[in-house]
């Protein structure tokens, strides 16, 4: 989301933290321009999900910008207890930082559940259309099994490991399969929470069930070229192995 030009006099920035499992880009994208364009002052958004600058590096950005107190605007409906739970540990890790030093971040409640906000979805004018009857509706075409493939890629797309995400890995990672051209040979299944989320971000490999720390872009390449395209095993960022004895959650 692009983020206007800081003044000299304008240290202060809102950056909006859009928590939303399923949602279509152009949404998500008409959605973070209507919050920045109603906000007095520069702000941004963000998803904490999947795709796009996770929380850290849209702070940093905002720092690059000039922003010397940043107010974090959880959205969400509802935003989630354990997430907000989350939220000052996770700001607190990037402001401990030494190049953030002298950087103030507020955490700013839900306002979601603000009556006003409630009253407004409810009392909204809306257009219905009629569903008529549809045996097997429910069902879609291509899901009664699961297509060939070699490797089954679990990629985690919470936000804890989207946190870490820098090389945004799901969109890359499908985009080195691509490149490689294995995408018969790969099932890429996004995913939530994982475990574990201090090993992030976190990609698993089944048949071989075999997890992955994949930090950055390079990390990404060597995994895709050497895992899924050699069917070597790549120590360097293997952590564990289903089935093995670790620590009880």
């Amino acid at each position: 989301m692009a983020r206007p030009a800081l003044r000299e006099a304008q240290v202060h920035a809102t950056l909006y933290l859009i928590s939303q499992s399923y949602v279509s880009g152009r949404n998500l994208s008409g959605v973070m321009a209507g919050l920045c364009a109603a906000t007095d002052g520069p702000a941004s958004a963000v998803r904490l999900e999947r795709d796009g600058a996770g929380l850290w590096r849209a702070l940093t950005q905002w720092i690059a910008d000039g922003a010397t107190e940043i107010t974090l605007r959880p959205v969400g409906l509802p935003f989630s207890d354990s997430l907000m739970a989350w939220l000052p540990g996770a700001a607190g890790d990037w402001l401990a930082r030494p190049e953030n030093i002298g950087v103030q971040v507020w955490l700013a409640q839900d306002a979601a559940q603000a009556s006003t906000v409630l009253s407004a979805i409810a009392q909204a004018p809306v257009t219905r259309t009629p569903i008529p009857p549809k045996p097997f509706g429910s069902l879609g075409k291509g899901w009664d099994a699961p297509p060939a493939h070699r490797h089954h890629v679990l990629v985690c797309t919470g936000p804890r490991c989207h946190l870490r995400d820098a090389p945004d890995l799901l969109g890359l990672l499908k985009a080195e399969i691509t490149h490689l051209s294995l995408g018969d040979d790969c099932l890429v299944t996004a995913t939530g929470c994982l475990f574990p989320c201090n090993a992030g971000p976190v990609v698993v490999v089944y048949p071989r069930g075999q997890w992955f720390q994949l930090p950055d872009a390079m990390a990404v390449r060597r995994f895709a070229d050497v895992v899924l395209r050699q069917n070597r095993p790549l120590p360097e960022f293997q952590t564990f192995k289903t089935g093995s004895p670790y620590e009880p959650a």
